[in-house]
């Protein structure tokens, strides 16, 4: 009878002690499906370093290729208050605070040194507490995703070869007026879509980075990509105000450092394999079309910044400045 109470007694520590050790469970999405993409590989590491430095008081589930929905409606649900992470960017975040979408704009950066003043910059608080207000809170603010290029079945030298073609964007205010600027028929669809689109002539023409070209195997479906180089894309990744807010001050301290940290080697990951990534693309049979009229496009995509419903005066200007 006392081993069976003293066996009884040490289930119950035990199960306590499960529960005490892992406090909170998060899940933490993105669109990317291929494993060894760097955004993905820096979403394992980020969740492994939490684990580690909360003692396994925070247990982070990554779900790749839009398993809890398209970007936009995960992002509603951690404006919500949902237990989530989501790996996103400011195009998307731009839907709700309209300003931050000059951040995913076209040849917005001057270099990525400029991109680092700027997200150290006042301005840059200024904008990050503005959404937080409103739900979404950033817990890791500019990990380079990549520089993003045209997928069609035809060259894109200029602006003048994309009029009329129905070109796939993602869920962004920015995006949207940027392809309309260049002529052409932008459509938003989630990525997770885009195969099917290209596939079944839905849409003639995508813009991704090579990796993510890679990852969707696109390249199976259009074989030509211009190195148009329009937008260098930053994830930000966002968690819930309410959740973040809720935590004890230690897990709020390691979620930021280990935010910073990744963030970075994120960028670094996407730099050295993007090269590799274009390689591989070229071994496939896909054409790179290096002499892009880049000039062209630049002065082709400034009338995006005016295009842009309710944008701050000025925020542009503002932007440039914090980059100098």
């Amino acid at each position: 009878m006392i081993r069976v109470v003293a066996a009884a007694v040490a289930a119950v520590i035990s199960v306590c002690a499960a529960a005490s050790a892992q406090e909170y469970s998060l899940r933490f999405s993105t669109s990317q499906v291929n494993p060894n993409e760097p955004i993905v590989r820096a979403m394992n590491t980020f969740a492994e370093r939490i684990k580690e430095r909360s003692d396994g008081r925070i247990a982070i589930t990554v779900m790749t290729g839009d398993q809890l929905g398209p970007q936009k409606k995960v992002n509603e649900m951690v404006m919500s208050g949902a237990s989530l992470l989501s790996a996103t960017d400011y195009g998307q975040l731009g839907q709700f605070l309209p300003d931050l979408s000059v951040l995913a704009g076209p040849y917005v950066y001057p270099s990525l040194e400029a991109s680092d003043r700027l997200f150290a910059s006042e301005l840059y608080k200024e904008l990050s507490g503005k959404l937080e207000a409103q739900g979404l809170k950033i817990i890791m603010p500019n990990g380079l995703f990549g520089y993003r290029h045209v997928i069609s079945d035809k060259a894109v030298r200029k602006p003048a070869d994309l009029e009329g073609v129905t070109i796939r964007v993602p869920s962004s205010p920015i995006m949207l007026a940027t392809f309309r600027g260049f002529g052409a028929r932008p459509t938003e669809l989630p990525w997770g879509d885009v195969y099917n689109a290209l596939q079944t002539g839905v849409v003639d023409a995508a813009e991704a980075p090579f990796g993510s070209v890679v990852g969707a195997k696109l390249n199976e479906v259009r074989k030509v990509i211009s190195k148009t180089n329009h937008q260098a894309m930053f994830t930000a990744w966002v968690t819930s105000a309410s959740f973040y807010n809720s935590l004890p001050e230690d897990l709020q301290t390691i979620f930021i450092e280990e935010g910073q940290k990744i963030a970075g080697e994120l960028t670094k990951m996407t730099l050295e394999t993007d090269d590799g990534y274009a390689k591989q693309l070229a071994d496939s049979g896909v054409e790179i079309v290096e002499d892009v009229d880049v000039p062209a496009f630049m002065e082709a995509s400034r009338a995006a910044y005016a295009s842009v419903p309710n944008l701050t005066p000025g925020i542009y200007d503002r932007v440039q400045d914090a980059m100098k």
